[in-house]
């Protein structure tokens, strides 16, 4: 169920952070092909629509408001990857085949944290934000199939340090770009999630109090794999130069897994199958 309303700022803020990883690469690189370096600075920046689930583990989507932000400054990249700002310290070298990225990350969770509509979970209390801060780490082969395409196996650790879920969430994945013509680029992700006891507790689990409000079972869940899932994204330059407009989109979707699956807040009020869409314009300067 897809429900359109009005947007709190406290809605609108994730949304906006997430719809951010569709700004995976700008319309230089979509020219010039994934992994390309150097080239000066840029900064992307854009607007446009998205369709996410109302909190994790719902069955029920909003049509909010987002946008995108990514760049180089100085020869280092930044950008948002869903919730989370990355900053990679090391600077770019165009002559290594092997691309490597490490730097921190700091991000945010708001799942919980404002309304919920599905009565039965608003039972159970809102959550706080999280703050979690990481690192991120990332090895990149070029030309696997031709000069312009990257293979990439990348892993993000974050842990809460706002005194929220306070536990750690691991996230692997593996990511293949290219480019598809002078102005097109694509990128595929498959991504794993893996989460501590006391964040999958935090959102997931009932304790007998949170029973007796919602009507929902007591429910202890162990921590391990969170999610499995992918996304698909595609940016398209409507410039020949280096700066200028392009349109972006993506496709995402994640199956929450084991005790996180199983929870009542899952199995009877929402769904484990987890989608997610935007699209819209942006403009890199």
């Amino acid at each position: 169920m897809i429900q359109k309303g009005t947007v709190s700022l406290q809605r609108l803020v994730p949304t906006v952070l997430a719809t951010c990883i569709a700004c995976a690469t700008p319309p230089a690189i979509a020219q010039s092909g994934p992994g390309a370096r150097g080239g000066g600075d840029t900064v992307t920046l854009g607007v446009g629509m998205a369709v996410t689930a109302s909190y994790q583990g719902a069955s029920d989507y909003r049509i909010i408001p987002g946008g995108v932000l990514q760049g180089t400054i100085k020869g280092h990249d930044f950008r948002l990857n869903g919730l989370q700002l990355f900053v990679d310290a090391l600077p770019n070298d165009a002559r290594r085949r092997f691309d490597l990225e490490l730097g921190p990350v700091v991000g945010v969770n708001f799942n919980r944290s404002g309304d919920v509509s599905d009565p039965r979970v608003a039972a159970l209390g809102k959550r706080d934000k999280a703050v979690e801060l990481g690192v991120r780490g990332a090895i990149g082969l070029r030309g696997i199939a031709h000069r312009a395409d990257k293979l990439a196996l990348a892993v993000t650790g974050s842990w809460d340090v706002a005194d929220a879920h306070r536990s750690h969430v691991i996230s692997p994945s593996l990511e293949y770009s290219t480019r598809a013509g002078r102005r097109t680029f694509l990128r595929a992700a498959l991504n794993a999630e893996f989460v501590g006891k006391r964040y999958a507790d935090y959102y997931f689990g009932i304790d007998a109090a949170g029973a007796v409000a919602s009507g929902l079972g007591v429910w202890k869940p162990g921590g391990g794999l969170y999610s499995v899932g992918g996304n698909v994204l595609a940016t398209h330059s409507l410039s020949s130069r280096r700066s200028g407009w392009s349109l972006f989109g993506i496709a995402g979707y994640k199956r929450l897994q084991g005790d996180i699956a199983a929870s009542p807040i899952v199995r009877d009020t929402g769904s484990p199958n987890q989608g997610f869409a935007s699209a819209g314009l942006a403009y890199t300067f």
